[in-house]
């Protein structure tokens, strides 16, 4: 078989597509960027934003006023991310590769469901950067209604004023199951589409597309506590707006903040994300890392709340996180590539000879940043 191996993968890449666009999932609802230069670990890739502009009042004058020059704004991407899912195929699983247009060995969609679901667990692991949230910790969502996502999640969107288009909710099986049986998206009259009763899909409701994913993370925040309440006080006289860090303590405070922790200041109605990981010492803790910047000037002693341990379920418009991927550099082995245009996904396929057999390996290196956290929110779970 050695001398149709070429055959074979060109073969097996051109049916992988169409296996990575059924099962891929987060990497078709975030900004993608691939570049065709080939890359390795620790490559970057640019992805370019859109500026931000103003408009200016116009007066009619002889001399038209002189031009700006407009530089556009760049993130670069780490290509930090690489793993494989290898496989084997016997002879006769190769020939009919060759022969039978419907047949994709089942080794092979195993090793490509891993690499993609490695793809989809990172880019999920986003959502420590995301401090919006609705709904209430420990409590599956949409129990009874719709409201932690139209009061909620999707009114955190609207007011950062994220795009309505391209707008995703994502949820773990529990808020999912949960929010299928709503009254709202099944009753034909209030929602004009049967998806939900036929085909048991939620689809598009509410100005954004539903999806299931069984990947969706729990988070567990860290064990700081002031006696029994995860909670402390600001430790600082002389706090401004727009500060990133914060000093905070309290008569009995230990344990540990995490980055991804979500808080709230007494006196401010705006969320906080913890952006580093610290422990209390001397029932303090130093310069408490966060984001967004503080929009109040908080007051000495007032009250900072933590959200409790919560299943991480996501809304957000496309232009909150990315996904960027590059083609390898030449491996010593048999190897060919595929770019996914639909998820950006370039996917390797490589075959290399063992001890009287060839082992068959898919791998993808790609990176993955959160490009603006206040297009996205959590709907806790």
């Amino acid at each position: 078989m050695a001398n149709t191996i070429p055959a074979v993968m060109t073969q097996l890449l051109a049916r992988s597509v169409e296996v990575l666009r059924r099962r891929t999932h987060m990497a078709r609802l975030v900004t993608t960027e691939y570049s065709l230069v080939p890359g390795r670990k620790g490559k970057t890739v640019d992805i370019e934003l859109p500026p931000t502009k103003t408009a200016a009042a116009v007066t009619p004058a002889p001399t038209p006023p002189s031009d700006t020059d407009v530089t556009a704004t760049t993130v670069a991407i780490t290509l930090d991310k690489w793993y494989a899912s290898d496989f084997h195929m016997d002879d006769q699983q190769q020939t009919q590769v060759l022969k039978d247009q419907q047949f994709y060995p089942p080794a092979a969609a195993a090793s490509l469901n891993a690499v993609i679901e490695q793809v989809d667990d990172d880019l999920l692991g986003l959502h420590t950067d995301v401090y919006n949230a609705g709904g209430t910790a420990a409590t599956t969502p949409f129990a009874t209604t719709s409201v932690a996502w139209t009061t909620g999640a999707r009114k955190h969107l609207n007011r950062e004023k994220a795009p309505m288009a391209d707008r995703s909710v994502v949820l773990n099986s529990d808020a999912e199951a949960n929010a299928v049986n709503l009254s709202a998206f099944q009753d034909l009259s209030q929602s004009g589409d049967q998806s939900v009763i036929v085909e048991g899909e939620i689809g598009r409701k509410l100005g954004a597309l539903w999806h299931l994913n069984q990947g969706v993370p729990d988070f567990t925040g860290g064990t700081l506590s002031n006696g029994s309440a995860k909670a402390a006080l600001v430790n600082d006289a002389s706090y401004t707006v727009g500060e990133s860090t914060v000093d905070i303590d309290a008569s009995s405070l230990s344990g540990t903040v995490v980055k991804g922790d979500i808080f709230t200041v007494a006196g401010d109605t705006q969320q906080y994300v913890v952006t580093a990981g610290q422990t209390a010492s001397g029932n303090a803790i130093a310069a408490m890392a966060f984001a967004p910047t503080s929009k109040v000037a908080w007051a000495d002693n007032a009250v900072i709340t933590f959200v409790a341990d919560h299943a991480a379920n996501l809304s957000f418009q496309r232009g909150a996180f990315a996904l960027a991927t590059a083609p390898f550099e030449s491996g010593m082995g048999t190897t060919q590539s595929i770019v996914d245009p639909l998820s950006g996904l370039v996917i390797r396929l490589e075959v290399s000879r063992q001890h009287k057999q060839d082992k068959w390996e898919f791998d993808v290196l790609y990176g993955v940043k959160t490009l603006r956290a206040e297009l996205a929110a959590k709907i806790l779970g």
